[in-house]
């Protein structure tokens, strides 16, 4: 089946938004809390590290119901529509000046950035999940595979990254706070756009399948990770660096 350009670029255009959404947090999320909500860097790094650890248990799980996922809409527009209204509320509630201080502010922060990366993950599971289903052409999905790269290029690499920080001084016009947070808010609102076209218009992903597929439960994924032993050896040496920290 070869996909009209409509859902080839309706497909596409959603990495436009959610890589605007995701290069935020990856290239200002430190400046951010130590430099505007003077948060320690060593708190803000042991959170990066701890987030990090936990988006890739997360991962697994969000997976896991995706795989599980049936609706008339089909299995993967729900949870990407559900999980984009979730988490563009997440990041724009993240950058927004709530007058914390003290403990307060480093819980709010701590909180706030893993429930973004929770949130995250429950629509970025579903959106690159769909790719394969989109056809049954193996070269017509390489081609289509290109247009999301691209959206995502220009979104996360090009606006955020090149043009993020005089784009965020002239919104707030010398105040860091009022940059970020008016900078989080247009995106949040390109974010929720741009999937709202690639939920409306991409359909082929969850009518492809006609055969049964089987289901993947906990235990199962239990049984996968106990028989990787470099996946187990990466656990232990994660864990062994977290309980190092804390002491």
């Amino acid at each position: 089946m070869k996909l009209s350009a409509r859902e080839k670029y309706s497909y596409g255009i959603g990495a436009l938004g959610k890589d605007m959404i995701c290069g935020v947090i990856f290239t200002y999320a430190m400046v951010y809390f130590t430099d505007v909500l003077k948060i320690s860097a060593a708190f803000v790094g042991t959170l990066f590290f701890f987030a990090k650890f936990w988006d890739a248990v997360n991962d697994l799980g969000m997976g896991m119901v995706v795989d599980n996922t049936k609706t008339r809409w089909g299995k993967f527009r729900p949870c990407l529509a559900v999980g984009t209204l979730i988490n563009a509320v997440v990041f724009a509630c993240l950058f927004t000046d709530w007058g914390l201080s003290g403990t307060a502010l480093y819980v709010f922060a701590a909180v706030m950035y893993i429930l973004w990366g929770m949130t995250y993950t429950i629509m970025d599971i579903p959106y690159w999940s769909m790719l394969p289903n989109l056809t049954s052409d193996k070269s017509e999905r390489d081609r289509v595979a290109v247009v999301p790269r691209i959206f995502a290029s220009v979104g996360g690499s090009l606006i955020v990254g090149g043009f993020g920080l005089q784009i965020m001084d002239f919104l707030g016009k010398g105040d860091a706070q009022k940059g970020f947070s008016y900078f989080a808010y247009i995106i949040t609102a390109v974010f929720i756009i741009t999937i709202a076209i690639t939920v409306t218009n991409v359909k082929s992903a969850d009518h492809l399948r006609a055969v049964k597929e089987e289901k993947t439960s906990f235990k199962k994924l239990l049984h996968i990770i106990s028989k990787n032993d470099q996946l187990l050896v990466a656990i232990a040496v994660i864990l062994h660096l977290i309980l190092r920290c804390r002491l």
